[in-house]
Order: C-alpha cells, then structure tokens, then sequence
C-alpha cells in the first residue's frame, strides 16, 4: 500500500523563495518530493479559503490519481482543517491517522535509524496479531 503524506510549505525567510512561492500559490502548484511527500503552498497557521481549499484538493486528487494511490497521511495543521478533510473524503481518499501510520512504518523506521547509525541490520520481521 502506497501512503502520500500532504504537509505544508515550511516558512521561508528569502525575498526570491517567498516570491516563488506566491506564484505557487496563485498557480496551485504542489511540489512532490520524493514521489511520498506533497508540499502544498501553504503556511502553517495560514487562514484557507474555500475556494483555494477546493483547488488545492483537485490538484492533490489529479497527482494521487497519477500516482495510481487513494491514500494519504495528512500533518497536524492540515488535519486539523475540517474543510480539507471533508473535500478529501468527498473525492474517495483515505486519510490515515497516525496509529495506523506507526503500524505501517516500523520497519522502514528501525530500517533508517539503522543506516543512520552505520550498523549492520540483523532483526527479523515479525508479526503480531491481536
């Protein structure tokens, strides 16, 4: 199962990245990172209207649909957005909270703090069943 994970633009402090990203803005263009992680032109804390939600949901539908995926993980201040959740659903696509996300990424974590440390990784992968 293919997971995208939808997070917000990280505040910039540059004169040219905040001119960019105002053009991204006025244009919708999400930037995929990764081919899991979508970017939307949006600060944290940023008030949304419904119109640009509305767009930036069809666009996130049109590239989800490109992926070949209907399931995304949303970050905390767009999960916290009702409208966004509910033009998601309104376009069949499910969102993950984070329970289920642990579930799914154990081992890609255990996996990445291995390479990071530069050790060799000899674990098994079980499972457990409730």
């Amino acid at each position: 199962m293919k997971i995208i994970y939808i997070k917000e633009t990280e505040k910039t402090y540059s004169i040219i990245e905040k001119m960019l990203l105002n053009l991204k803005k006025f244009l919708n263009i999400v930037k995929v990172k990764d081919n899991n992680m979508y970017y939307l032109p949006v600060f944290k804390g940023s008030k949304l209207s419904e119109y640009r939600i509305k767009r930036l949901t069809n666009k996130i539908n049109s590239l989800l649909e490109i992926d070949g995926t209907s399931t995304v993980a949303l970050s905390e201040y767009l999960n916290s957005n009702q409208l966004i959740k509910n033009y998601l659903y309104s376009k069949n696509i499910d969102i993950l909270n984070g329970r289920f996300l642990f579930k799914c990424f154990i081992c890609e974590i255990i996996e990445y703090i291995f390479k990071i440390k530069n050790k060799a990784m000899e674990f098994r992968r079980s499972f457990i069943a409730n």
